[in-house]
């Protein structure tokens, strides 16, 4: 086999560059995979100590953005309402995940929440204001938000004139208090809600009566006070009247339970906000009041259950130099924020959710620990709870360090068992075998297939050399014959009328020989640009195969062969015209090319099923079966005496084959030599 440059240029780039590099590479890498043991061990410790550092640094990250966060929202606090009258203004406030409150001191007096100072520090510094006999005052002129002056007179002369009966008060003072609880319970249960009424300000203006039944009964005779008002539906009083339990609040000096307190007002503002008739600028009012107070009186509420520890906070001297100091009991965790962290005198407290907060570090740390999924760890929680990882049961420790203060979080790696190391590894050499292997068999597979198409290149090459020598040939004998005859007829050497006629019918034949020769090559170059060359119609395939056999009919009677046909109406199928003219015309031509006399040409089409079927059958010289897989490519020919001695261009099947493909259609062939050949055509049905 003769190789050409461009292919031996082409085998020596293949050799040069895939064939030498892989082999180089494998030897290579069949070295490597024997210190695998030993780099795996290295990898680890250095793989150890970039994820202690990450896992330290995802920590202080995570805190740092909590601190950042926090400082963001103290700014927003000093906006908070301060007055009551303020609380019905709608106000900025951020929150921060995994803090459940943030406390704002300047100059060791408290800022935020306001209200809780009077309350619970007056003894302290937190802050110098004492409640007064002028905030029933204040309430009274700051409260023109929520009712007009009339509702404000007509429901204070109410509550100083009001009936007391007293008929039923005997005995002491705990009869007393269960004779009037029992009234209100019959009352309300009978809807004599006025009566109901009287009794509950009897109570109201005796609130020390209440206190050895339970602490927060005071706030439930307010909330029933107000729920009756409701039912009532006398919703402007309940108003006025959640406004001057309001204002009371305010006055005490001592709240005896908070939750009860917090109960009461979020009960109130949810009700008067769902009054159908309520204005929407008071809607809005009791909206922001709502909002605003139960937010400040949930802080209170913290300070007041916590107020030992945030004391002990606020007056612990400041050593930190990052401006963060952590304090941490069995019931809560703060931190605080001073100076450098803050500017000037202000203090920033901020209680811990711990839940959240715990949440938030595992979030972060998750997405660390994925990326080192093979180093043995464990973070443990104070109380000896895995927080994320696993303490292995046999493992020396390697480090431990203290990861985190409010969790308190000890940080511990492992040493690797050598069984696992040996163990990842045989799996790492196991994969790079393969991995060598896979690319020896690429590069094998490679090679063979790279000879077998310069091998079909060659091939190919060789037909179309001898297309080209058999067309030219084929062309080139037509034009000899018509040159010849057309120039005796033109020097006038044929005188008789016969010559001339059979002269003139010679040339007619060579030239409709020549025109079939350049048709067949046209067909082909169509062919080569797919169905974009080819337009789509329905058309009766009968009355295209009767077309073709009238025009060849001469050729096989001439040669002494019997035709048989049968053209069924109405065979539709989709496709080209041309194209299926060229498809039947190239069977028949066939048929009667390789038929000798006396033989016999079956041509038919018909319908079967679904399909529309032509088939072509002949009584020539077969094919054997070794050919049958070629006949259909391009420019090939059966190389027996017969076919030698018959004209043709190699391209006639070929043709047909690319027509049935594009059209869809199958073909098939039933051959043997000396018995002739069967080709049938089965396209899908138009209907």
């Amino acid at each position: 086999m003769q190789v050409s440059r461009n292919n031996l240029l082409f085998i020596l780039l293949f050799a040069g560059g895939i064939i030498l590099p892989t082999a180089i590479l494998s030897v290579l890498s069949f070295r490597n995979i024997q210190n695998e043991v030993f780099l795996a061990q290295k990898n680890f410790d250095e793989n150890r100590t970039a994820f202690q550092n990450d896992i330290q640094e995802a920590v202080a990250k995570e805190q740092n953005k909590i601190f950042q966060e926090t400082k963001n929202a103290s700014l927003f606090l000093y906006e908070q309402p301060q007055r009551l009258l303020d609380f019905g203004h709608a106000t900025e406030f951020k929150s921060v995940d995994g803090i459940e409150a943030i406390f704002l001191f300047n100059k060791g007096a408290l800022v935020y929440p306001d209200i809780s100072s009077r309350h619970f520090y007056k003894s302290t510094n937190f802050s110098n204001s004492v409640a007064s006999a002028k905030d029933k005052k204040l309430f009274m002129e700051e409260s023109e938000g929520f009712k007009d002056e009339a509702s404000q007179k007509r429901y204070l002369n109410k509550r100083m004139h009001a009936l007391r009966p007293t008929s039923f008060i005997f005995g002491s003072k705990s009869e007393q208090i269960q004779d009037i609880l029992g009234l209100i319970r019959y009352y309300y249960k009978e809807k004599k809600y006025n009566e109901a009424l009287k009794l509950l300000e009897i109570l109201e203006e005796n609130p020390h009566q209440q206190g050895y039944l339970h602490s927060d009964l005071s706030w439930s005779v307010n909330l029933l006070h107000f729920e009756i008002l409701v039912k009532q539906k006398k919703h402007q009083e309940a108003q006025d009247y959640c406004l001057s339990v309001l204002a009371q609040f305010f006055e005490d000096q001592s709240i005896d339970n908070i939750a009860a307190s917090k109960f009461f007002f979020e009960t109130a503002f949810t009700q008067i906000l769902s009054f159908e008739k309520l204005p929407q600028d008071k809607r809005e009012a009791f909206w922001n009041l709502r909002e605003n107070f139960n937010r400040q009186l949930g802080y209170m509420d913290i300070l007041y259950k916590h107020r030992d520890l945030f004391l002990e906070v606020l007056s612990s001297e400041h050593n930190s130099k990052t401006g963060i100091d952590f304090k941490k009991s069995d019931e809560a965790s703060l931190f605080k924020m001073s100076y450098p962290f803050l500017s000037g005198d202000q203090v920033v407290i901020a209680k811990i959710n711990e839940d959240a907060y715990k949440d938030r570090l595992l979030n972060r740390l998750k997405g660390v620990v994925q990326s080192w999924k093979n180093i043995p760890f464990s973070i443990v929680e104070s109380k000896d709870r895995v927080f994320l990882g696993s303490i292995p049961d046999s493992a020396t420790i390697i480090s431990q360090s203290h990861l985190e203060d409010i969790l308190d979080l000890e940080f511990t790696l492992y040493e690797k068992d050598m069984q696992d190391i040996r163990k990842e590894t045989r799996h790492r050499m196991f994969l790079m075998y393969g991995l060598m292997l896979f690319a020896l068999i690429t590069v094998i597979f490679g090679s063979f297939f790279m000879f077998r198409f310069i091998t079909q290149e060659h091939k190919l090459l060789a037909m179309k050399a001898n297309f080209l020598s058999s067309v030219s040939h084929e062309l080139k004998t037509p034009l000899t014959s018509i040159k010849m005859f057309a120039e005796m007829m033109a020097r006038g050497r044929v005188q008789k009328v016969e010559k001339v006629q059979e002269y003139s019918n010679l040339i007619g034949k060579e030239a409709t020989r020549l025109e079939n020769l350049i048709g067949a090559i046209l067909n082909y170059t169509r062919m080569e640009h797919g169905k974009g060359a080819f337009k789509w119609e329905r058309l009766d395939f009968s009355i295209c195969a009767k077309k073709v056999f009238d025009a060849v009919e001469d050729i096989g009677v001439e040669k002494g062969l019997t035709f048989h046909t049968k053209f069924d109406p109405n065979v539709f199928v989709m496709g080209d015209y041309t194209a299926l003219y060229s498809l039947a015309q190239n069977l028949i031509e066939n048929a009667i090319k390789y038929t000798n006399a006396p033989g016999e040409v079956s041509i038919r089409t018909y319908t079967e099923d679904s399909w529309s079927v032509f088939s072509v059958t002949d009584t020539g010289v077969g094919i054997p079966s070794s050919e049958q897989k070629n006949i259909f490519n391009d420019f090939y020919r059966v190389g027996d005496e017969m076919t030698r001695s018959t004209k043709g261009s190699g391209l006639g099947l070929a043709i047909v084959k690319r027509v049935a493909e594009t059209h869809r259609a199958t073909i098939s062939l039933v051959s043997k030599p000396g018995k002739g050949s069967t080709f049938i055509v089965k396209f899908k049905k138009a209907e």
